[in-house]
């Protein structure tokens, strides 16, 4: 090759290096913008998913920051976050009560000067009205409002121009999930009576116990299996009079002090697998007095506890069937070990647990008898989220989070 042409070639190559360079970086600069969006997205989401189940602000920003641990930074200079709690009008058009905390961050990203409340007022309403202002009304929410300032490769997030360009941002907006039984009515919950005398679980390996490995947990368990490292909030060794959202519960199936028991809602109902299958399965049978021998879905509000019925039937009172403090409950003390039952904790997109439904389950202070005659006395209602279990055990287990008291049943 001529030197003349080795000369232009290198030109060339230098004329074109620089831009190539550029046009690269420019490509891992929008990169780490999309992923970094996309993480911010889902801890938004986590965290007002979280808030929505009962949990409180504080808890709302660590289980955010804990789903973006490895990812991204938790460096406050870099994060502001909001939370918001409301209640939408009858109208479906504005607020009856609004609430806009800012509980992290220290007001340093590059879009902290542009946040407007009354333009974040407006966009929680647009995100709940897709399905129109009537499916909005009334409703309580909670959102969670989050800014993240990336690290910028080529460090455009130093000049004027473009300041604010590596900033992203996220709204996530959930319906608060709750209980809205009427006191005079009773409450519905799921058949599982846990004793008031619990204490939650310790980590793994500790002599009293301990969370459980993996190979502790029974067959038909949703995979990934839960670890201990999979509850921020959790603290080992509190009682349930002391529980806070979070508060992790390794509880062993029995009539003593800290066990658990199944239940079934009436003693007419056999004492088996098929029954507590069926009141397992979401949404419930506790309130269901429609009559299951004669087919005919009577509904009979004074249900004796004579097989008609799958309700709730007070043990000792046959015409109560408001279940409530104080009332009595018989207990299923038959072998519940059955693909159904499983199917009911965790079939894909139907079990309790896969699905990550909140339920309400009874809390219990004195037990009566053992076998077929057994029950539970009712001292109040948690609300609980299921994690995992094992009914081969001896004991059987169930692992459940704790969400929080439920005061909406007479206590």
């Amino acid at each position: 090759m001529k030197e003349r042409e080795i000369g232009q070639s290198l030109i060339e190559v230098g004329l074109f290096l620089p831009v190539f360079v550029i046009l690269l970086a420019g490509l891992v600069e929008v990169s780490q913008l999309v992923v970094s969006q996309n993480r911010v997205t889902n801890a938004a989401r986590v965290g007002a998913r979280f808030g929505a189940n009962g949990g409180e602000d504080i808890g709302m920003v660590k289980v955010a920051l804990n789903s973006i641990t490895q990812t991204l930074g938790h460096d406050e200079s870099q994060w502001d976050i909001w939370t918001i709690r409301a209640v939408v009008n009858r109208q479906g058009t504005g607020y009856d009560e609004w609430t806009f905390t800012h509980v992290y961050g220290i007001s340093n990203t590059k879009r902290f000067s542009e946040v407007d409340e009354l333009q974040v007022k407006a966009d929680v309403l647009t995100e709940l009205q897709s399905g129109g202002t009537s499916a909005t009304a009334g409703i309580e929410l909670v959102a969670a409002y989050m800014m993240y300032d990336v690290d910028s490769i080529l460090g455009l997030d130093a000049l004027p121009l473009v300041a604010g360009i590596n900033s992203v941002q996220e709204l996530s907006v959930m319906r608060v999930i709750g209980f809205t039984n009427e006191v005079t009515d009773g409450c519905s919950a799921f058949p599982i009576a846990v004793n008031t005398l619990i204490k939650s679980v310790n980590p793994p390996g500790s002599p009293t116990d301990p969370f459980p490995d993996k190979k502790d947990f029974g067959n038909g368990n949703p995979l990934p299996l839960p670890e201990y490292q999979d509850f921020p909030l959790h603290k080992p060794g509190v009682p349930m009079i002391n529980a806070k959202e979070g508060t992790l519960y390794l509880i062993k199936n029995g009539f003593g002090s800290g066990n658990f028991g199944w239940l079934r809602w009436n003693q007419g109902r056999p004492d088996d697998a098929n029954t507590l299958r069926d009141s397992l399965t979401y949404p419930g049978n506790s309130k269901d007095y429609s009559e299951v021998n004669g087919g005919q879905g009577v509904n009979c509000p004074i249900c004796p506890a004579s097989g008609r019925t799958n309700g709730y039937v007070n043990v000792n009172d046959e015409t109560d069937t408001n279940m409530s403090v104080n009332d009595v409950v018989a207990a299923n003390t038959g072998n519940v070990n059955s693909k159904g039952v499983r199917d009911a904790l965790s079939a894909p997109m139907t079990g309790l647990i896969t699905t990550g439904n909140l339920i309400r389950i009874i809390i219990w202070d004195e037990a009566y008898q053992q076998g077929n005659s057994g029950a539970y006395r009712i001292e109040g209602f948690a609300i609980f989220r299921l994690h995992g279990y094992n009914l081969s055990g001896n004991p059987s287990w169930i692992l459940g989070e704790f969400i929080r008291m439920d005061y909406s049943c007479g206590q």
